[in-house]
């Protein structure tokens, strides 16, 4: 039978995360676009924003930009890591979610959710934005099934003009 996240528990990261957060979130980002995206966008991605100097240097939260790395830990073991901040008076962003394959479907990824999206309306955010690659279902589904809606598509972070990679805005009211 499946652990249910009754016993997970999510908490701001600290520094002894750092490690857990950059495999999490790259073995999670590999493995969830390996059919979607071209193998150079993901490695130029992971290498980008999962590499353990960057990771390590975003651990503190810089509000209201940055809130910091969030994780959501069962038994004292780090499974998924969430982080977001404020883009504007009103608007926040939900950057990443990402959870260990076996921890998926668990609720784990809607209590990272939830911390992002309350850190967010404590600043005064109304509203909060997700960007999602064109053909990611599963993470499209994850976002409408919790209330977001697609607004519009845009080149997507670090996508070159010849990669052609779009990313779904997707907006959820507060």
């Amino acid at each position: 039978m499946p652990r249910s996240s009754l016993t997970a528990v999510v908490r701001p990261a600290a520094a002894a995360d750092v490690s857990s957060i950059a495999t999490i979130c790259s073995t999670a980002y590999r493995d969830a676009y390996r059919e979607l995206l071209p193998p150079g966008y993901i490695d130029r991605s992971v290498t980008a924003f999962y590499n353990e100097d960057r990771v390590a240097a975003e651990i503190t939260a810089v509000p209201p930009e940055w809130f910091g790395y969030q994780v959501v830990e069962r038994d004292g073991r780090v499974l998924g890591a969430a982080g977001g901040g404020m883009t504007g008076r009103i608007s926040g962003e939900l950057s990443l979610v990402y959870l260990e394959a076996a921890e998926r479907g668990r609720g784990l990824g809607t209590m990272l959710l939830d911390r992002v999206t309350d850190q967010i309306r404590r600043a005064g955010g109304t509203e909060v934005w997700v960007s999602v690659f064109l053909g990611d279902q599963p993470g499209i589904g994850f976002y409408r099934a919790r209330g977001f809606e697609p607004v519009e598509t845009v080149r997507a972070a670090l996508s070159r003009v010849d990669d052609h990679i779009r990313s779904l805005r997707m907006r959820c009211s507060l």
